[in-house]
């Protein structure tokens, strides 16, 4: 590892320091603050000395990585396509049958068939990536309702599903805690949503509040928080171990939310989430939110409820619904998770693009073309 020291006035110089000799990889090793030498030193504020290090051999299995992952995705966009074609055919060789035979029965427009209207609308909703088992339950109890003699048009039928499929989401607002805690995979919008979260609680709820990130390995997130923390005039500390933590929580006392940024974790290593484990003890109870992207695969959020769980989260936030056009991933959330729907964001904007779940009609969602 290339390991080198570095003394700064202040953490945010020695930072920009650190990233622009060693690169955004950066791990800090060490940090204190010293005087500087010589009779002078006791007269001068005192600097900070920083001790980081970057491994160049993982650095290049980094991009050998990213090479590969973009080789990966190529396959993946592919066969997401190929499925998209598929599911296409099959709609349009749907809909075709239903018009061919509204025309020979003469039907009055817009009104077929139950089973017709049924089908539409299931291969509509396996389009938004619905878990299957919590499509056919959405179903069989609709069924129930379109229990009546005749014909039913598609809208009745939407409107019965919709109202099914409203009693499977499980929603709740507010705080609960005086802490606030964000874990989740990486890239799916932790500290932008941590930032909007803290904002409204500081500008709106005209609470105190204290930022605390645990996110140490990247340099970049670290440089992230602090720039949202300048901008809203809020206190925040960088916590290197558990112990660390009681000290800071005590510093912030006074503070009546204080909200704590973890890095993404991957969910196939079980060595990360298990770092997290002492810290999340140390914070407890707390609000601990799942925080989950819009556009991942139902497979992906089974597999992360599953993982995340021994980090005891109570809530979920979906984020990035301006980033998809299939909206299963809101309901499978809740669905795989068992836990309650707080919040879900639509873009990046601080703090406007955050919606809190308990004051839209979640079930629309499903049927929301863009």
């Amino acid at each position: 590892m290339k390991i080198r020291k570095y003394l700064a006035a202040d953490m945010k110089e020695g930072l920009i320091k650190i990233k622009k000799d060693l690169g955004p990889e950066a791990i800090i090793l060490h940090s204190r603050r010293v005087r500087r030498r010589g009779l002078r030193g006791f007269f001068t504020p005192r600097q900070v000395e920083i001790i980081a290090g970057v491994d160049p051999l993982k650095k290049d299995q980094q991009t050998s990585g990213i090479m590969l992952k973009k080789v990966m995705a190529k396959e993946k966009e592919m066969s997401a396509m190929a499925d998209e074609l598929r599911l296409l055919k099959s709609t349009v060789s749907e809909l075709s049958a239903v018009a061919s035979t509204a025309e020979e029965e003469h039907r009055v427009p817009g009104i077929i068939t139950k089973k017709k209207s049924s089908n539409y609308w299931r291969t509509y909703l396996e389009h938004h990536d619905l878990d299957p088992t919590l499509l056919q339950e959405i179903f069989v109890e609709a069924e129930e309702d379109a229990a009546v003699p005749g014909r039913m048009s598609h809208s009745r039928m939407a409107e019965i599903l919709q109202e099914k499929a409203a009693r499977k989401f499980k929603c709740t607002d507010g705080f609960s805690h005086r802490s606030q805690i964000f874990i989740g995979p990486t890239g799916v919008g932790k500290t932008t949503t941590l930032a909007k979260l803290a904002a409204r609680s500081s500008y709106n709820d005209a609470e105190k509040v204290g930022l605390i990130t645990i996110d140490h390995y990247r340099i970049g997130a670290i440089e992230q928080l602090r720039t949202y923390a300048e901008i809203m005039d809020l206190p925040l500390e960088v916590v290197m171990t558990p112990q660390d933590l009681f000290k800071v929580m005590v510093r912030l006392e006074d503070c009546n939310r204080v909200f704590i940024d973890t890095a993404g974790r991957s969910t196939g290593n079980r060595e990360q989430l298990d770092d997290l484990i002492p810290y999340i003890d140390m914070l407890v109870p707390a609000d601990i939110y799942l925080v989950i992207s819009a556009t991942t695969r139902r497979q992906d959020i089974g597999y992360i409820a599953e993982r995340f769980k021994k980090l005891k989260y109570n809530r979920l936030i979906i984020t990035k619904l301006d980033e998809t056009t299939a909206y299963g991933a809101v309901l499978n959330g809740t669905y795989y998770t068992k836990m309650p729907l707080v919040y879900l964001t639509d873009g990046q904007r601080v703090p406007e693009d955050l919606i809190q779940a308990s004051e839209i009609d979640l079930a629309k969602l499903l049927w929301r073309t863009g």
